[in-house]
């Protein structure tokens, strides 16, 4: 069965900038049913709440400084006032070089599931290429966090040389959240919309319909020509070949 599509709104950062709540009506009229949020750019929570509930748009889960407890309140008031379950974190290259720094970051992610735990939200372990680009680093994290939930980055994962597919099917379970985007694999260079690089984005989805993911998330980190165009393509792509369902 097909997942809705949410857009991460990273992806239209230099727009938001300036008009996030027109970014919102962006988002909502190109037919995306939810957004995944990456702040909210000086805005209110209960004012963004309210354009969202008007344009009927949900939020699928937020990108946040999950590992610093000092933000902690701030994110599960936010969270509850925009209505969502999944807070999301990541690491940088320089912190996943060694075994001791993954565990390091284990650690990390333990801390915050614990934490986000007690007010009901889940924690996501979002990836990057340098997980994958050799074998087991990634998986190791994975396996010290248990109780974490892999957001899994297909084109990343594409990227650092592993099989997107392989790594759903193997963790599939934990998965509320997956990120699709698509590329040349080539993390010196520019995206694509979804559907015009080289990830074998049929396939990853072929394995995450058989698991509870939530929202497939559509992010173009950059692009070499326009990003609404291109975040527009991948929304066609994806509910036009019905991999995916949208509000159009």
């Amino acid at each position: 069965m097909p997942r809705p599509v949410a857009l991460q709104l990273y992806s239209l950062r230099e727009l938001a900038k300036n008009d996030f709540l027109g970014v919102l009506d962006t988002v909502a009229g190109i037919g995306y049913p939810a957004v995944e949020l990456a702040g909210l750019h000086g805005h209110d929570a209960k004012a963004v709440r309210k354009k969202l509930d008007s344009l009927g748009v949900k939020v699928s889960s937020a990108h946040e400084k999950i590992f610093d407890a000092k933000e902690t309140g701030r994110i599960v008031e936010e969270a509850g006032i925009l209505g969502y379950k999944h807070v999301v974190g990541g690491f940088g290259k320089d912190q996943f070089g060694s075994e001791d720094q993954i565990k390091a970051n284990a650690a990390k992610v333990n801390d915050a599931v614990e934490r986000f735990g007690k007010a009901g939200l889940k924690v996501n372990i979002h990836n990057h290429w340098w997980e994958y680009d050799a074998p087991k680093k990634g998986e190791l994290l994975l396996d010290l966090c248990p109780k974490a939930g892999p957001q899994f980055d297909i084109y990343w994962i594409a990227t650092g040389g592993a099989d997107p597919a392989k790594l759903i099917a193997k963790y599939g379970k934990r998965c509320s959240l997956l990120h699709v985007k698509d590329g040349p694999c080539d993390a010196e260079k520019a995206m694509t919309a979804v559907g015009k690089g080289k990830v074998d984005v049929k396939a990853a989805l072929a394995a995450a319909e058989k698991t509870p993911i939530e929202y497939y998330i559509v992010e173009i980190d950059r692009c070499d020509g326009d990003m609404v165009q291109a975040v527009t393509e991948s929304y066609k792509y994806l509910v036009g070949n019905k991999l995916a369902t949208g509000k159009k």
